[in-house]
């Protein structure tokens, strides 16, 4: 069987906040896209199966899961099917190896006959001088099951280059649209420069200076615009 293919049972990854934080590399300054806005969760209880092509061309995940996040109890006797697939279309490329083109989704319910659906498109390059991302995310949202349907929709840019041995800098930025038929969208920025330091045996660590801007334009629920500067440090073990 290739490399990297297994089963897993109990609390664990979901498959697109997993696969995604592997190549943004910068949750601590703060969650990816999905997860940060709620849609998605980065860990729930569930059982899963990731199968790695072989040649380098990519992997399938999917399993089923509780769907209510890995810090909650289960609320409902919904479970979530979430499968995500993945492809290298040019494994061998001097430089375009690192392409790979993601799709995602998740079949949920809040109650019975009361669906919520993510879906998530996305292209990732990995580089010695940058990595860089860009995806697209519809929802469909039915709290009960008398409501209507509420269609959303979002998209997320990002890119991380490596401006010199150890710094690298980050750009990032996001749009979410919980309503497509109400005038309201969330717009946040990300900018910062990270130092990486030099591994000690199995330790990761970096330090970051950034500035955040949220523009939450005509919103709801309303919340107040956000402005921050922040230094943030990883120590990871």
């Amino acid at each position: 069987m290739p490399s990297a293919t297994y089963a897993r049972f109990g609390v664990q990854p979901t498959p697109w906040v997993g696969f995604i934080e592997d190549v943004y590399r910068y949750r601590f300054q703060g969650p990816t896209f999905e997860d940060r806005e709620g849609i998605l969760s980065s860990s729930d209880f569930g059982a899963s199966f990731r199968y790695n092509f072989g040649g380098n061309y990519g992997d399938v995940h999917t399993g089923f899961y509780n769907g209510d996040n890995y810090n909650r109890l289960e609320s409902n006797d919904q479970k979530a099917l979430m499968i995500r697939g993945t492809v290298r279309p040019l494994p061998n490329h001097t430089y375009l190896k690192g392409m790979r083109v993601t799709g995602f989704y998740d079949h949920d319910a809040y109650v019975k006959s009361a669906e919520r659906r993510r879906t998530v498109v996305g292209v990732t390059y990995e580089h010695a001088r940058v990595n860089a991302g860009a995806n697209y995310l519809a929802t469909t949202d039915q709290t009960r099951s008398a409501a209507a349907e509420v269609d959303g929709n979002g998209f997320s840019i990002w890119a991380t280059p490596k401006i010199v041995t150890g710094w690298e800098g980050l750009v990032r930025f996001d749009s979410l649209t919980p309503n497509d038929d109400v005038d309201g969208r969330r717009r946040r920025t990300i900018l910062g420069i990270a130092y990486w330091f030099p591994l000690q045996g199995s330790v990761t660590s970096a330090l970051l200076f950034d500035f955040e801007d949220v523009d939450n334009d005509a919103f709801v629920p309303s919340r107040a615009d956000e402005r921050r500067f922040a230094v943030h440090m990883l120590v990871n073990f």
